[in-house]
């Protein structure tokens, strides 16, 4: 267990897939801005170019009104698209600033969790060096001994029950599918609690005869009894089993108090709370962060109003009535070497088909990193929520985790899918201390010598453990992906009440 790939390790490298993630959509923003910026420059190009056969080849009547209006269109393009480039430039700024301070965030965030995990660590020393002293004291060896039998009779108990419930539902069939018996047994024949009038005692005792009803009745009340006072004598044997736990538990914990373990954990209580008001400043950052990539996605794959009213400037012109004498002329070259300017005309109307079908690829590869994006960011929320982080947690197959990461950034498989993943391969590693020691043992069946119990083994839902032990954060973000149950071997997390690691309480 101590061969695992630690979890702030696993969580650098979802740091680093990110970052790669927000690097192509960087890339493919460049793109997308060069296509507009192309189509915006094709646009007036082709404006230009219509105004210069508009002189050579109209007449001066025909000229006058058209190149006044085209030269007033594109001089509003022109300085719409000034405006556009300012806008831009804000919003690139902005963008720039909010990524800093997310990686600020993160470089902080990373410094605090070292800082965490060395008081977990010391907690985790702290309470290795208690548990041995504890193999030697009698007192305690004596109280986890009277405990562990007690426990034991307790899930005898429980276990006699669990069988004389499934002996009365297969055995109790026959009777509960005769009516007649069901009839008479329900009304308390054969008990004082019968009450009927003359005839109908007389019919039910004819009827009880025939059906050999009394034997029945006898047979079916020890069926229905024998389950309750098991019952009874499970609950007793396990209110003193629970008793017994506590005892020795109390006993831990004034072990623990006495080694300076509750000052510990006040220490993590404090930078446990501080972590999480980073965790929820990155988050904010990150949402405002991806706001403003998708305003400015919309400025780069030409969706932006300033675009949009540029073109609808320039396009408007070409709206303009004497225009037509100019598609008269273009409609009547012969050939397009006759005459340079329709050449390039023809030649910049290809090259717009070509750029308005690159920028819809562009868009489209551009729209599926930002998705990408959002979808890891949930996952690494859920990492930090889950205290996948913490000293203790670790992955037992590295080169999975890798390989589904990479998997990601090419799109073979989504976020739920990773996230699966790390639940699948997260476990406990034991870096000191044992958490299943002494009180932590009893539940599972049976104590074994106390130096051989293995992390990961079953402990009563019921009970909380002594020892240091993370569990997810409580109110700390929206799991936005679902969370399924973790294979055999990973330590269930719901035992714990609030955040952070408590001694005996209740990450």
């Amino acid at each position: 267990m101590n061969n695992l790939w630690s979890g702030s390790s696993a969580l650098r490298s979802i740091d680093e897939t990110l970052q790669t993630i927000r690097n192509d959509a960087v890339r493919l923003d460049n793109q997308l801005s060069q296509l507009t910026q192309s189509i915006a420059s094709n646009q007036r190009q082709r404006n230009q170019l219509i105004n210069g056969i508009a002189k050579v080849r109209l007449s001066s009547i025909e000229k006058g009104d058209l190149l006044q209006v085209m030269s007033s269109a594109d001089r509003e393009a022109e300085e719409i698209l000034k405006n556009r480039d300012a806008a831009l430039k804000t919003l690139n700024e902005q963008i720039e600033k909010t990524h800093q301070n997310v990686l600020q965030r993160e470089k902080n965030r990373e410094d605090l969790l070292d800082r965490l995990n060395k008081v977990s660590q010391q907690i985790v020393d702290a309470e290795a060096s208690v548990q041995e002293k504890l193999k030697s004291d009698k007192v305690y060896l004596e109280k986890l001994s009277d405990a562990t039998e007690v426990d034991s009779i307790a899930q005898e108990s429980n276990r006699k029950v669990e069988i004389a419930l499934e002996d009365m539902t297969a055995k109790s069939e026959p009777y509960q599918a005769d009516k007649l018996f069901m009839y008479l047994y329900e009304r308390g024949f054969g008990t004082t609690e019968y009450s009927a009038g003359l005839f109908a005692r007389f019919m039910d005792g004819w009827v009880a005869k025939l059906i050999n009803y009394e034997e029945g009745r006898v047979n079916y009340w020890n069926l229905s009894e024998i389950p309750k006072r098991l019952e009874q004598h499970a609950e007793q044997a396990i209110q003193l089993a629970d008793e017994a736990h506590m005892d020795v538990q109390q006993y831990e914990l004034d072990r623990l108090n006495e080694a300076g373990v509750n000052d510990l954990n006040k220490q993590l209580d404090v930078l446990r709370v501080e972590l999480d008001q980073f965790d929820d400043e990155i988050e904010d950052q990150e949402t405002q962060l991806n706001q403003k990539l998708e305003d400015r996605s919309r400025f780069t794959s030409g969706q932006d109003d300033y675009l949009k009213r540029s073109i609808k400037s320039l396009t408007d012109a070409l709206k303009h009535q004497d225009l037509q004498a100019v598609h008269r002329y273009v409609t009547a070259t012969a050939s397009p070497t006759d005459d340079q300017l329709v050449l390039q005309l023809q030649s910049i109307d290809d090259q717009l088909d070509h750029i308005e079908g690159d920028l819809s690829d562009v868009r489209g590869l551009h729209d599926s990193k930002i998705t990408r994006l959002k979808e890891l960011e949930s996952v690494r929320r859920n990492f930090k929520n889950s205290r996948y982080d913490d000293v203790r947690s670790g992955f037992g197959n590295k080169a999975l985790l890798s390989g589904v990461l990479t998997q990601f950034l090419q799109g073979v498989v989504n976020g739920s899918d990773v996230w699966r993943v790390i639940q699948r391969n997260q476990r406990y590693r034991n870096v000191g201390s044992i958490p299943d020691f002494g009180s932590g043992s009893l539940g599972r069946g049976s104590l074994g010598d106390i130096a051989d119990i293995l992390v990961g083994s079953a402990q009563r839902a019921s009970r909380q453990s002594t020892w240091n032990w993370p569990t997810p954060r409580r109110g700390g973000g929206t799991f936005r992906i679902p969370t399924g149950r973790r294979s055999s071997g990973s330590r269930s997390s719901s035992r714990r009440s609030s955040g952070g690691f408590k001694t005996g309480g209740g990450f």
